[in-house]
């Protein structure tokens, strides 16, 4: 976009050039043939830069192809400037241009052509030159100068383009990998735990049903980037609360402490990692109960999700931890395991 709107700016600087350049011959005070010669041949001049220009400009390339641009524009603006001397003032436009189709040290020799074309067709007309031999030698050096800055703001901006692209990319793929966290720590562990009550064959249905419920809430709620859906017009003891009580195990929550006010990232953080947790027991512990304890006090709030089975072992951290793990240190919290008498989760997160 930034590159787009940069051309858009030299094509004006061109178009006005041009304009000005017409206007200039035709109020000239040569013959009607000689002025009406020199426009067509610097519309000519445009239609070159149109259909051949532009696609080099636009694609920044520095071949044989801006030498071919090159001579055809110094094939129509130099009998254009001998009809008419005021044609000179298209220099303005027909310079730059070099220098966006060829490299600084390519582009010095046509230039040098450009600007001395004006100079050498008035001296074999027997003519004054509009423009003095030592300011034309000081064009040429201001637009070696000028083709130097043009080169380093084409690189410039090529480097922003790449740096933005990278940006996007990196973007994407963060907002993948939350994606992926958050239907790993919703769907499919509510899911899961469907699967294990059905499988258990537990009476009460009634629970499986509330599951349920509670992953389409939270599909939607996904789906609508909305707040976690247990966390929907409760506080968090309370949806923690809940989520404890779907555990297909024997289990209990206690809150220690007197509860103070969290950011709503840090209570969205607490709540994924009791859903993680909940659910590595159900899968993976083969433990007989799970207890779940919620403390504060003044350095901060802890959740720890302890049960009695045989503890995390020797396997390597899953998706789930590492998920755990990447959402705390964006609330500035740890994550601590221990398998001492089973297995025990400790989230700390300061105030």
């Amino acid at each position: 976009m930034e590159q787009h709107q940069s051309l858009i700016t030299w094509y004006v600087l061109f178009a006005i050039t041009q304009a000005t350049s017409l206007v200039l011959i035709l109020i000239d005070d040569n013959t009607l043939a000689d002025r009406l010669s020199a426009a067509g041949l610097l519309c000519l001049n445009g239609v070159w830069f149109l259909l051949y220009g532009r696609k080099l400009v636009k694609r920044g390339v520095d071949d044989w192809r801006g030498l071919v641009y090159a001579a055809g524009s110094l094939a129509t603006f130099a009998p254009a400037v001998w009809f008419s001397g005021n044609a000179t003032f298209a220099l303005f436009g027909l310079v730059p241009q070099v220098y966006m189709v060829l490299s600084v040290a390519r582009a010095f020799v046509p230039m040098v052509l450009f600007v001395f074309t004006p100079q050498i067709l008035t001296w074999l007309a027997g003519t004054v030159p509009a423009l003095p031999w030592p300011a034309a030698l000081l064009i040429i050096g201001f637009s070696q100068a000028f083709g130097w800055a043009i080169g380093r703001m084409s690189d410039q901006s090529r480097q922003r383009a790449e740096l933005l692209d990278q940006i996007e990319a990196l973007t994407i793929e963060a907002e993948r990998a939350r994606w992926a966290g958050e239907i790993h720590d919703t769907l499919a562990q509510g899911f899961t735990s469907i699967i294990t009550l059905l499988q258990g064959a537990q009476p009460d249905v009634e629970l499986a049903l509330r599951t349920a419920r509670e992953n389409l809430r939270e599909a939607r709620a996904l789906v609508a980037s909305n707040a976690p859906s247990p966390l929907d017009g409760s506080s968090l003891e309370d949806a923690l609360r809940r989520l404890v009580s779907g555990v297909s195990l024997p289990s209990t929550f206690r809150v220690i402490g007197d509860p103070v006010p969290l950011a709503t990232s840090v209570e969205v953080v607490l709540l994924r990692t009791a859903q993680e947790a909940l659910a590595n027991v159900a899968r993976h512990s083969d433990a007989s109960r799970v207890d779940v304890v919620m403390r504060f006090d003044e350095d901060g709030t802890s959740l720890e999700v302890r049960d009695d089975g045989r503890g995390f072992g020797e396997a390597p951290e899953g998706f789930g931890l590492r998920g755990m793990r990447a959402r705390l240190e964006q609330v500035g919290g740890t994550l601590s395991l221990s398998s001492d008498e089973g297995a025990s989760v400790l989230v700390e997160v300061p105030l």
